[in-house]
């Protein structure tokens, strides 16, 4: 019978496979694989992918993991003004269901979405004595004040920081998922917590995501890609995502045998699709988000896979879309800031390119070395595939989790060579 027993707080999980949704029930999965008892605190889907809107239970089981959906009024798909309702009954529903079942759990794992999320673990901490470990995915308010969603020194930024401060120092640890994150999270942090960092990059699930030959590939018959070169990106399309290079490089290869593929939603999404439709570019095709099921067969059927976060947002997020790629074995061209987790990535690994916030023509002129050097990107592709196995699969993020977890909620101290903040640089 499982002594470990966690609460894991997250509003995205199953069926909702999007995203943190996605992560977290691989990462659910694989710890309830390793002795813990897994209940979840999250809300109901407001859309599941392949399958438009879904009902489903408020109490459900899913292999093992004990789900909770708490209620919530607005929708986290709408417009802000729904999103911060539904965030804000989100959290109300959660920390009541959260006390209600403080017999039932040891310690927390919370995530960073919605932002004032970590406020349930602080309340579990201060008044029931519960542990939290704070998994940051996305760094408020910085990202917020940076898309000019906040004044920089408006009285609500000021509150936002303090209260982000508050949640972070008062958790048993904070895990990062970038080295990049991890100095902007260190200047939040009291001097006491530096030693409470840990580094644990994201993940893909090593037995869904391998490479395949793309001649073979289901997926690039299904879309009728044919010989040309395929350009993809997929995820999410939103502001801090810099894919307008992608379309006016798109422009400039008119005449080349390439094709532009934009999978996924996002606020985006118009904007991109009028710029295409203004240039009356016949090279480009947008697909809503693809199965979960399919995953493998989508990202493997490229040629070369776009990553991208402009380097403004650096360290505030992470592209974790560039460990699937890496999985499929498909070499990656990183819209990125050099110096950011996933730019480094790239460069350590040698499994593709990496520009900068690229101008059109610098975009279209890595397509074109790409295209005439095909031989050259598989072998970059392969790189990314070997240290993916060595650093990025689903089983070495769940057993970083599980000796984190286990060290901060009973004491189990391991050796730790990936506290962010030490002497030497975490890989």
């Amino acid at each position: 019978m499982s002594t470990k027993r966690v609460a894991l707080v997250c509003q995205n999980f199953y069926p909702e496979m999007a995203s943190t949704g996605m992560h977290m029930t691989e990462l659910a999965s694989r710890l309830e694989r390793k002795d813990w008892d897994v209940r979840v605190y999250c809300s109901h889907p407001a859309y599941t992918i392949g399958e438009g809107k879904q009902d489903v239970p408020a109490e459900e089981e899913y292999n093992g993991i004990k789900i909770h959906r708490v209620p919530t009024l607005g929708r986290g798909k709408d417009g802000l003004g729904s999103r911060l309702l539904a965030a804000v009954t989100y959290l109300l529903a959660t920390v009541r269901a959260l006390v209600r079942d403080r017999d039932r759990y040891d310690g927390l794992l919370v995530t960073t979405n919605p932002p004032f999320l970590g406020l349930a673990g602080w309340y579990m901490t201060v008044m029931h004595d519960k542990p939290y470990v704070q998994l940051v995915y996305d760094v408020y308010p910085d990202i917020a004040v940076r898309l000019g969603v906040v004044g920089d020194n408006s009285p609500f930024a000021w509150i936002w920081e303090r209260v982000s401060r508050l949640m972070l120092n008062r958790a048993a640890a904070t895990v990062v998922i970038g080295r990049d994150m991890g100095e902007l999270i260190r200047q939040k942090l009291c001097r006491a917590h530096y030693g409470t960092m840990h580094f644990i990059p994201n993940w893909s699930d090593e037995d869904v995501v391998v490479p395949k030959r793309r001649e073979q590939n289901p997926f690039r018959q299904e879309q009728e890609v044919g010989d040309r070169f395929l350009v993809q990106y997929a995820g999410g399309m939103g502001r801090t995502h810099n894919l307008e290079p992608l379309i006016r490089a798109a422009s400039r290869l008119k005449e080349e045998p390439v094709l532009f593929q934009l999978i996924g939603e996002g606020n985006k999404k118009k904007k991109l699709r009028r710029m295409t439709e203004e240039r009356n570019l016949e090279n480009v095709e947008f697909l809503p988000f693809q199965p979960r099921e399919e995953l493998d067969t989508v990202l493997a059927a490229a040629d070369l896979a776009v990553v991208c976060l402009e380097s403004r947002f650096t360290g505030m997020s992470v592209p974790s879309k560039t460990y699937g790629i890496m999985a499929s074995g498909t070499p990656i061209l990183g819209f990125v800031d050099e110096n950011s987790e996933i730019g480094r990535t790239i460069r350590e690994s040698n499994c593709g390119i990496v520009l900068e916030d690229p101008d059109a023509e610098e975009a279209a002129e890595a397509v074109r070395e790409g295209l005439n050097d095909q031989q050259e990107l598989r072998k970059k592709g392969r790189r990314g595939r070997e240290i993916f196995e060595d650093r990025f699969t689903l089983s070495h993020a769940a057993e970083r989790y599980d000796t984190v977890l286990q060290q901060y909620f009973y004491g189990n101290i391991q050796k730790d060579d990936r506290v962010v903040g030490s002497n030497h640089t975490p890989v």
